[in-house]
């Protein structure tokens, strides 16, 4: 039974997708930072990608029992994101979902902010050279070449969807209200 939704979160994403998840599955989010809940326990684990890895990942599954992962970015969400995600990170057995979110990169600290400096460049350059860009990818060329933007969505019903799918119809629930 999942008891918790975790996230880690810089420019805001993250927190955003935890929270609306929390509130459609009433089950409580909490930022991975100062933490302090039972070991073990079931969660949901929402964080930022970096390089294709998921930050913080490793601290909270060495104290969590981790059965979803849901990776934040700025880049589109393509067919083989959920498989690129799940073996960069080692997730064989837990369920991956992929989704986009905001960029900042005024809010991210000192080092990312001089990587995703050079990065964004490459960014915008491939994505102007494609042509024919889908919303997201047009998200994404915004988000690169000003150097903040949002996703077109904040959708979150495929992970509510799975956790109400994989339920234990058997399990007793202790219903908390979402956190606002």
């Amino acid at each position: 039974m999942i008891s918790a939704i975790i996230y880690s979160s810089t420019t805001g994403s993250c927190e955003i997708l935890a929270r609306e998840m929390s509130r459609k599955l009433a089950i409580p989010c909490y930022s991975v930072k100062g933490l302090k809940l039972p070991k073990g326990m079931e969660v949901i684990y929402v964080g930022w990608a970096l390089a294709g890895k998921v930050v913080g990942l490793s601290k909270v599954r060495k104290d969590y029992n981790v059965k979803a992962v849901v990776q934040v970015g700025m880049s589109p969400v393509y067919p083989s994101s959920v498989e690129t995600c799940a073996r960069q990170n080692d997730l064989a057995g837990v369920k991956v979902f992929v989704k986009q979110g905001r960029f900042d990169i005024g809010r991210l600290p000192l080092p990312f902010k001089l990587i995703m400096k050079v990065k964004c460049k490459e960014i915008a350059s491939r994505l102007a050279a494609k042509g024919n860009l889908t919303e997201a990818e047009q998200a994404t060329l915004k988000m690169a070449q000003t150097g903040k933007g949002e996703p077109p969505c904040w959708d979150v019903e495929d992970v509510v969807e799975w956790e109400k799918a994989n339920r234990n119809p058997l399990d007793v629930m202790k219903w908390y209200e979402p956190i606002d």
